[in-house]
């Protein structure tokens, strides 16, 4: 017993050392990627952006003008909880995508703005590349296949890539760290190792924090998925994995409550307090006929030329990993050992992951989004294609392994021939016959899923042949590289340094990948200085109607009845659907704007700026022919109507007039007096904090064209003639304040009560965890000196 125990010690400590000395490497190299990321975004022009300059951008149509924002109001001292430029007004804080507390958004107080978003989008990449690079190999595999599948081939794949074109950055900023979450987990499964929970806890608050809840809730289910396979399968397991999993993600929550509680807050005013309307959650799942994308990425198009003709965005619907990627899972197959089990198993939890990836094309969509919580608050279950890439990734550095260390059976290679073959062969029949992808254009086209009828006017017969051309050199591209792979390996009995060709063909596919989705904007793309001037010399206090960038007020100077984010209030949602015709109880994000009502006074619209076809930068610039109501108004007309559709109904008669009566939903106290006068004035005007002094004569009600949510609050100053005041809903989106008779001064603040609350929680659960991980790591160390 005593030798066994010696031995289990030395083994012990040999794995730590080895641990040790790959993971400082691994460090090295994460930290020259990191510095070698910022010289290159330091060299790049200043008003560069890597991504591209489509109307479709998230970055130049959201991030930044969001990250402006934020970086401003830090500068200026000022929290930013509210945003008054986009949907007319909502939660910014509570919004998730703006990631206040997310710690590597410091960034942006130290870099000017572009070369910021360049070097978080470089930062996080990285940080993928190593967190995948650092679960590879703590499952014992060779250093090099783990390098080799976490630098060189996770940050490149169909699944990440593509989102830096699309200007996607809180999505990647959430999804860097989850390959952090399955290392830290699996080092508490099967090591028994504390660590692992301390850092999967810590990543998991790092998702939350870091902006795209999707991507949270996606790894979540993920990592549900893996912990009921391995309780299922591994005996081993059974005891530590589901706990493992609830306890971190208990914790997290707790680290991340000052983040996570304004943000369920919002949501409570929100437009997904409630089920996704059905079709709108339905939308972007991944289409069957995508898995072409796993070794033929431009089967459909490209991002740039020529256009991308599939269903949906191809940022979110390409599943490459390499064609020679597939060829090097079966590789990882031939493994004797407990590896091949490994292997298995990922590829049972990627292939569950894909079929939730179908969305609303599987039979699970249905039962999934009407009974588990969550599943009905998102649209896009095309993003499981990210965990289940993981989980691929981690296949091929398996298979880098098996095939630097053991014999591969020559069959391997006879199936990477005969799959080259029949990939070539139909590329050939397509280059030969580019028209014969017809049929299948159709079908894509007939789907209603496609975007390619909005990007372009009218399908010519030469797109028709390009996407043949096009589609037939991506399968014979696909065909060549598995043929050679297929050489390769039949002749890597003969010269073992072949072992090393495979790999470095699948590192050629990636970087040719991305260098083909390479693509730069200019800072200018997201506000041109024309639309900046026009605003500066037409001063007011009014809102835009801005159809190309409707996120990005905060550039412009001027607040937008538009925008694009999930964030914005229901009541705004339905409101607008109301004044467009459209259905008020199937609302979304995604408004339609088809004319501009005399309502929309009531949100202050003056300007509106319509893209002009074919080139949609340029504008036309329309005025409302009804004026902007002014801030603050003094109306002692008031009617109260119970419920949404009661309020539109006097809304939609002719008669009614914003600017002489208001319609409440509950009794104003103290009642208005009719023919009350006076005046009301704004003293100050901060995104989440007006300063209101007002005088009449007798009691009235204060209407603030700003929208209404119950976050904000009144409080009185001292010379005010009421101590208590109470803000309530006015024309079902505005603000109104019953005034008594007299003097008033009131401060009108946005103040969630989450937001103190989540921020107490958040600073005990990160003392606890802090203390805790120094009282583990005292132990570790003190266990190592006694094994000494």
């Amino acid at each position: 017993m005593q030798a066994w125990h010696v031995t289990n010690v030395f083994h012990h400590r040999a794995l730590m050392i080895f641990h040790q000395r790959t993971g400082r490497i691994a460090a090295l190299v994460a930290a020259t990627l990191t510095v070698a990321s910022l010289v290159l975004v330091l060299v790049l022009p200043s008003d560069t952006l890597l991504s591209s300059s489509s109307i479709d951008n998230d970055m130049v149509s959201q991030f930044v003008s969001s990250r402006a924002y934020l970086a401003d109001s830090l500068r200026h001292g000022h929290f930013p909880l509210w945003n008054p430029f986009t949907y007319g007004g909502q939660p910014f804080l509570g919004g998730f995508e703006s990631a206040v507390f997310y710690p590597p958004n410091l960034l942006f107080l130290c870099l000017p703005l572009a070369r910021a978003l360049n070097f978080s989008i470089l930062l996080h990449l990285v940080i993928l590349g190593w967190g995948t690079e650092r679960w590879a190999t703590g499952r014992g595999l060779n250093p090099w296949a783990a390098s080799l599948a976490g630098f060189l081939v996770m940050p490149f794949t169909g699944a990440v890539f593509p989102h830096i074109y699309a200007g996607h950055l809180s999505n990647l900023c959430t999804m860097a760290w989850a390959p952090w979450v399955f290392l830290g987990l699996e080092t508490w499964i099967w090591r028994g190792n504390r660590r692992g929970l301390f850092l999967a806890s810590a990543a998991i608050c790092l998702q939350i924090l870091a902006g795209h809840v999707q991507y949270l809730f996606y790894t979540a289910v993920a990592v549900g998925i893996q912990s009921l396979v391995l309780t299922a399968l591994e005996p081993a397991a059974r005891r530590r994995a589901i706990p493992a999993v609830a306890g971190c993600y208990l914790t997290a929550i707790a680290l991340g409550a000052a983040q996570l509680l304004p943000g369920l807050a919002a949501t409570s005013e929100g437009i997904r307090q409630q089920k996704l309307d059905y079709n709108f959650a339905a939308a972007f799942g991944f289409p069957p006929e995508n898995f072409l994308t796993l070794i033929a990425p431009g089967f459909f198009g490209n991002l740039g030329t020529p256009l991308y003709w599939g269903r949906w965005h191809l940022w979110e619907m390409s599943l490459f990993i390499g064609a020679v990627g597939p060829l090097i899972i079966v590789i990882a197959l031939c493994d004797t050992g407990p590896k091949r089990r490994a292997v298995i198993l990922d590829l049972l939890i990627a292939g569950l992951l894909l079929l939730l990836a179908l969305g609303v094309g599987t039979p699970v969509f249905d039962p999934l989004y009407r009974f588990v919580p969550g599943f009905d608050r998102f649209r896009g279950w095309s993003k499981f294609i990210f965990p289940a890439t993981l989980f691929l990734v981690l296949g091929i550095a398996t298979g880098v392994d098996v095939l630097l260390r053991e014999k591969i059976p020559r069959t391997i290679a006879w199936v990477g021939l005969l799959a080259g073959l029949i990939s070539g062969g139909l590329g050939l029949v397509l280059l030969f016959n580019p028209s014969g992808i017809i049929g299948f254009f159709n079908f894509v086209q007939m789907s209603g899923e496609s975007f390619l009828l909005i990007q372009t006017d009218s399908i010519q017969p030469d797109f028709i042949y390009q996407a043949g051309v096009h589609a037939g050199l991506s399968l014979g591209l696909a065909g060549l590289i598995l043929i050679a792979a297929g050489m390769i390996l039949i002749f890597l009995g003969k010269h073992p340094l072949l072992r090393w060709a495979v790999p470095g063909l699948l590192v050629a596919e990636m970087i040719g990948f991305a260098a083909r989705q390479v693509t730069v904007s200019h800072f200018s793309d997201a506000m041109p200085d024309g639309l900046r001037q026009f605003v500066r010399s037409h001063p007011g206090d009014y809102r835009v109607l801005d159809f190309a960038r409707p996120n990005n007020g905060f550039l412009l100077g001027a607040g937008d009845l538009g925008g694009n984010n999930p964030s914005l209030l229901r009541r705004y949602a339905e409101f607008i659907n109301f004044t467009q015709g459209a259905d008020p109880d199937h609302a979304t994000q995604d408004l339609t704007f088809k004319s501009f009502v005399p309502l929309f006074a009531m949100l202050r619209f003056r300007y509106a700026f319509i893209p002009t076809y074919p080139n949609l930068w340029d504008l036309r610039i329309v005025e409302s022919r009804v004026p902007p109501l002014p801030r603050l108004l003094l109306i002692s007309d008031e009617k109260v109507l119970t419920g949404r559709n009661a309020l539109f109904s006097a809304m939609s008669d002719p008669s009614f007039n914003p600017s002489k009566a208001v319609l409440l939903e509950s009794e104003p106290e103290p009642h208005p007096e009719s023919g009350a006068t006076g005046a009301a004035k704004l003293i100050s005007d901060l995104p989440d904090e007006l300063i209101v002094e007002a005088d009449t004569g007798k009691p009235t009600l204060l209407l603030i064209t700003d929208l209404y949510d119950h976050n904000w609050h009144v409080k009185a100053f001292p010379d005010s003639a009421q101590q208590s005041y109470h803000l309530m809903p006015a024309d079902y989106i505005l603000r109104a304040v019953p005034l008594a008779a007299g003097h008033h001064h009131l401060k009108i603040v946005y103040a969630p009560a989450a937001l103190p609350i989540g921020i107490g929680i958040s600073a005990v659960a990160w003392a606890l965890w802090i203390s805790l991980r120094a009282w583990d790591w005292r132990r570790e160390n003190q266990h190592l000196f006694h094994c000494k």
